[in-house]
């Protein structure tokens, strides 16, 4: 494998960083390789200088009241403890959003000067040297078309949510930005300064163009570039019939529902995870939930029928997942 300690996953929201970091994290664990994805929204990420909901609102505020200079030097002391605790360690760290996103994407919308984005970003290379970071990129290039696939898999909350994060930050509404067209301008302004900082990164890099959505051909030229082998158990071809996890699901809150279609399950309704969330298969009654560090496992009788299903999985900024769902008859 290629010499490294950290592997940074980057890009905007929905283009597939988190489903990459979900994938190299499961490769490297076939591999033998000790690992540790940090997944972007997980409560206790050793790099945000906020722990919880309320911390993260005085954060915003310290930078809408100007202070962004203060959130900075806190953010960039977070990166050294990171740094050395990550050089005295045997695990690779995988990152999702945490270079290009992570703050940068505070920075943007507050219409702070891209040449403090651009130092605070040098800074964090010069501080990560010593780890030998390997940094991939995903981009998209027409980033309307992208952003329109992204909105209609998310749902219109994720979309309005966009829309108003562009429009309405002190960036959108001093250049008049409005609507979907806005939010795409903004986007793309912010891919133009994104985009100048990836190709002056003075590491290993891998840029990849995913709005084809082949994901079998970027996650193998991903594993070209770190010099990994697709293990055969890595790929969760499942030797099952995927039929009998298929129905309704009960919990305090109402229902979810395991749904089949093209011989892929998927999970609609559960809290903190996106609708129609494809489950990947790991073992038998054990999947994973695509793109979020989650676990469900089905349970069953002793006739092997099922009866309900656990999920499992770290804390995230917005709550807990970990509950029992019933099957319903």
């Amino acid at each position: 494998m290629l010499k490294t300690q950290l592997i940074l996953v980057e890009g905007i929201p929905g283009s597939g960083k988190s489903t990459l970091a979900q994938f190299l994290a499961h490769t490297l664990t076939c591999s033998g390789i000790a690992c540790r994805w940090w997944y972007e929204e997980e409560k206790g990420h050793p790099l945000y200088v906020f722990h919880d909901l309320v911390s993260l609102q005085h954060t915003i505020d310290e930078l809408s009241a100007g202070h962004y200079q203060v959130v900075v030097e806190a953010a960039l002391e977070k990166w050294r403890e990171f740094a050395q605790n990550l050089q005295i360690s045997e695990s690779i760290m995988i990152l999702d959003g945490c270079l290009y996103s992570y703050l940068t994407w505070s920075l943007f919308p507050l219409d702070i000067p891209d040449v403090e984005t651009q130092r605070y970003l040098r800074q964090v290379e010069h501080i990560l040297q010593p780890l030998h970071p390997c940094l991939i990129y995903l981009y998209q290039q027409d980033l309307a078309h992208a952003l329109e696939r992204i909105c209609g898999r998310r749902g219109s909350e994720t979309r309005e949510r966009l829309i108003t994060w562009a429009t309405e930050s002190p960036y959108g509404k001093r250049r008049g930005l409005q609507g979907f067209d806005g939010m795409v301008t903004y986007w793309q302004n912010y891919r133009a300064l994104i985009d100048a900082e990836f190709a002056r990164f003075n590491g290993s890099k891998l840029g990849v163009e995913n709005a084809a959505g082949e994901w079998k051909t970027y996650e193998q030229n991903v594993l070209d570039f770190l010099d990994l082998l697709r293990e055969e158990n890595v790929a969760g071809e499942p030797s099952f019939s995927q039929a009998k996890f298929v129905g309704t699901y009960s919990f305090e809150e109402g229902n979810c529902h395991v749904l089949l279609e093209k011989n892929q399950l998927l999970i609609d309704g559960i809290p903190l995870i996106w609708q129609r969330t494809k489950l990947i298969p790991r073992a038998r009654n054990i999947f994973a939930v695509e793109s979020l560090p989650f676990q469900i496992v089905f349970e069953e009788d002793s006739h092997r029928s099922i009866t309900g299903m656990r999920v499992t999985g770290p804390e995230l900024l917005q709550g807990k997942v970990d509950r029992l769902f019933l099957r319903k008859k």
